[in-house]
Parts: C-alpha cells; structure tokens; sequence
C-alpha cells in the first residue's frame, strides 16, 4: 500500500475510533426540577413525525421548560425559572391534529427519562441507546401538543428562530413534497396498498399497521418496505437513466444532487445514508474515470457515518443490519452465484437467488441474536416478489407523481399499481400464514455472533472462503 493511502486510510479509522471511544462517555443534559414532573413548554417539531396505530411520534426542539400547576383542568407553566432550553425530547401525542416538520407547537405532560425493556423470550431491547444516538435522553408518552397561533408571544421569537427555520427550508419543502406524494397514493390506492407503495418509493411504512409489518418479518420482506439499500439502488439506477441525456459530467453532477436530495426526504436513516454516499462515490469514481472498489467505498463510508455520530456503531440495528448485509453481498454474492449455473438469468434471477442466500448467510446470527426470529421461507418469497419490486416501484413513482398534474393520469397508472401491489400482498399474507413460516429462539449470549464473524473472517482471510 502506498504511504499516502496509508496516512489517507489511518487518519479516517483513528478519527472514528476517538469518536467511538468519546461517545461512550455521553451523558444525559440535566434537567434539573423538572425531571419525572409535569411539565410545559414550546418547541419546534424538528423531524417528520412517526405515524403509527397509536398516535404520532414528534422529536422536538424544546426552547423552554417549564414545572407545570393545575387548575380547573388546565395545565399552566409556573412562575418558576424554566428548567432548561434547547433540549430535545421525543413526544408520543394523539394521531390528531397531524403535526408536521418544522411546526412552532405548545405541549405538556410527564417528562421522564427513557428505560430499556424487555421481550417475552427475554431480550432486552437498548431503547436508553437507541435514543441517545439522536442525543434525545427525555421522552413524553402522553404528551398534550396543539400548534402555537401565529403571533403569540411565543411564536414571535425572531432573533431565535430565525435561522433554524431559514436552514429548514429545504428540508420543509422536500417534506412537504413528500406528504403530497403520499397522499396522492392514499387517495389513488387505498390502504393497505397505499401504505406498501409508499414503503417502497419513500420508506413510509407506518401506515401498514403491526400485524401487516409482522407478516412481512415472517416472510423475510421487511427490508422492501424500510428503503433498504435494494430500494436505493434502484432509485439511483433510475436516476442515472433519467439524466443520461445531458453532457457526461452535467448528468453525473444533477444524478448525484438528486440521489442526495433523495436520501433527505425520505429521512435519511441509517441504510439511505449509507446507499447514498455509496452511490455518490460511484458517481465520483465515474466523473474522474477511475475504478470504483465497492468494499473499500462500503468502509470509507462506514467510517464517515461513525466519524459523524459514532452512537450508531453500538446503538443503531439499521446501521449495523445495513453494513453487514452489504458486507455479505460483496464477499459472497458473486462466488454463492457461480455455484449457480443451474438458475436461469432471465429476469435477473440468479442474482436475486444468490444475493438472498449471502445476505441470509451473514445477517442471520445478529438477527437471531437481536430479535430471536428469522424466516424459514425467505428465499422462496424474495424469488417470487423481487423482480417485480423495480416496475412497481416505476409504476408507484409514476402514480404519485402524476398527481400533481392530474389525478386522472393518476388513477390510470394507479390501477396498474394496485395490480402489482396486491399481488405482493397477497403473497406476504399467504405465506406468513404457513406453519413454521420462521423460526424464533430463546435469547443467547452475544459471544456467538462474535465467533461466527471472526470465524468467517479466518475463513476468508485465510483461502478467500475455503468453500469456493
């Protein structure tokens, strides 16, 4: 290795492993008083709200908080000193009225701090963890939120607000670009097709409902309705084709802008973040006209993600499901596929076959290890939906879309949709259903998945997967 990659390659692992070690030593802000009481205050939505059966999700930027009194029914704020500003506390609220990115809103209710729980097999789930890679350490279950009226006296914090709302106007209106789309489906579609069709194009799954996502864990779909990296090719892909009509290096550049603009309104979770840089070094190496190595792209931009917020590394499944899947598609795809002569290629089904056996191969202890559960029949339902998942995802697109220049073109390419989805659907629901779909076991010791991973690594290190 040259000395310069050398330097280049030990100053980004030495920057992410002083910011692994340094994040293990975050603390909770004090809150002071208001801990564990009741609380009010005003803040600012700063994420798109999770929408579930339940209510709604916000994560909010709290100005101030305030040790709440009661009277008559209303909660009012105390005449004491607030307990602390700029704050972030994740709020669980009714499911109407619907609160959006950016919203100024007043709230109250009990401010506690978050606590791991436990699952019926015994697993305990890293909520206080999971939390805190998003630096939110206080949480609200039931929380009274209502938008602030323009021009109270909260609402009128200019010199405060000012330059978070001028630095949320892209993200406001790639939201809210998303919402129309959204809910161009709802009305074209219905539920739950509606629901699966935006998991698929923009990652909102929520609608689906508990059972519906449950039978897509069964039958090893999950990832189809959580914009994986699968989903995120194909969006790149598509894009690369959309723009392959300009100059080379103008194509490249607007393919790039809008693979990013992408990943931001979709949210830009831990498995978009990662397909996306990925994709953007892809471009690069295809601007300067220079190999692109996907293994050390996956690593670079592994070690970019980390140097950024390094509590994914330990506290984020999406993240670390996201690099091992795709850790497992390059070291084994191309050999498990060569093995493959046997599988025709039309419709790139070799590929998916053998794709859907490496990822299996290498997430599948740290998903038995995390969740305890891990589907039996996988193979054949990812045969039998993936070639058709990107000519839906084309048809969704052009469903949604169309609805902003009318709902007639609309509901035209929304009936070739709902074909597609109900088929997918109507596989999940009848595959979930057969006896022994998945196998689930008791909770085991972490030192397992360790050793199959380091055993794998010997393996592969040693004869480049003795096996092939």
């Amino acid at each position: 290795m040259k000395r310069g990659v050398a330097i280049f390659w030990s100053l980004f692992i030495g920057l992410a492993v002083i910011r692994v070690l340094f994040s293990l030593q975050q603390d909770a802000k004090d809150i002071g008083a208001c801990d564990r009481q009741l609380v009010t205050g005003v803040g600012t939505v700063v994420q798109e709200p999770e929408r579930k059966e339940g209510g709604q999700i916000l994560s909010v930027l709290v100005d101030e908080l305030f040790l709440a009194t009661t009277s008559t029914g209303a909660i009012t704020a105390s005449m004491n000193s607030p307990c602390i500003s700029s704050v972030l506390i994740r709020m669980k609220t009714r499911l109407h009225p619907r609160f959006v990115f950016d919203d100024r809103i007043s709230f109250s209710g009990k401010v506690s701090e978050p606590y791991n729980f436990r699952s019926d097999a015994g697993r305990v789930f890293d909520y206080i963890g999971y939390l805190a890679k998003d630096n939110i350490f206080y949480e609200i279950k039931s929380a009274k939120v209502e938008n602030l009226p323009i021009g109270s006296p909260a609402e009128s914090m200019e010199n405060v607000m000012s330059t978070v709302r001028a630095n949320h106007y892209i993200l406001g209106a790639l939201f809210h670009l998303k919402r129309r789309f959204v809910s161009h489906l709802e009305e074209v579609l219905g539920e739950p097709h509606a629901a699966l069709a935006a998991g698929l194009v923009v990652g909102e799954k929520n609608a689906l409902g508990a059972d519906l996502l449950d039978d897509f864990r069964v039958v090893g779909l999950i990832h189809i309705v959580v914009l994986s990296g699968f989903n995120i090719t194909i969006v790149g892909d598509a894009m690369r084709r959309l723009f392959s009509f300009m100059p080379r290096v103008w194509g490249i550049t607007v393919g790039g802008i809008g693979i990013g603009l992408f990943g931001i309104m979709v949210g830009g979770g831990a498995t978009v973040v990662r397909s996306c840089f990925m994709a953007g070094i892809a471009l690069s190496a295809d601007l300067i006209r220079r190999d692109y190595d996907v293994t050390r792209a996956l690593v670079f931009a592994g070690l970019i993600m980390l140097i950024q917020n390094p509590m994914i590394l330990l506290h984020d499944p999406s993240f670390q499901l996201s690099f091992l899947a795709t850790l497992g598609l390059i070291l084994l795809a191309s050999p498990i596929e060569s093995k493959l002569s046997f599988i025709p290629e039309k419709f790139g089904l070799r590929g998916i076959v053998a794709s859907t056996i490496a990822t299996q191969i290498f997430v599948s202890p740290f998903i038995l290890y995390m969740m305890g559960q891990i589907s039996i029949i996988g193979l054949v339902v990812n045969i039998l939906v993936l070639p058709i998942i990107p000519i839906t995802m084309l048809v969704v697109f052009l469903t949604g879309a169309s609805g902003f220049l009318s709902m007639v073109c609309a509901h035209i390419f929304g009936w070739i949709a709902h074909l597609l989805l109900t088929y997918e659907l109507y596989l999940v629901e009848l595959f979930a259903n057969i006896p022994f779909a998945s196998v689930t076991l008791p909770a085991f010791s972490g030192w397992w998945v360790v050793g199959f991973y380091v055993l794998f690594t010997g393996l592969f290190w040693s004869r480049k997967l003795l096996l092939f």
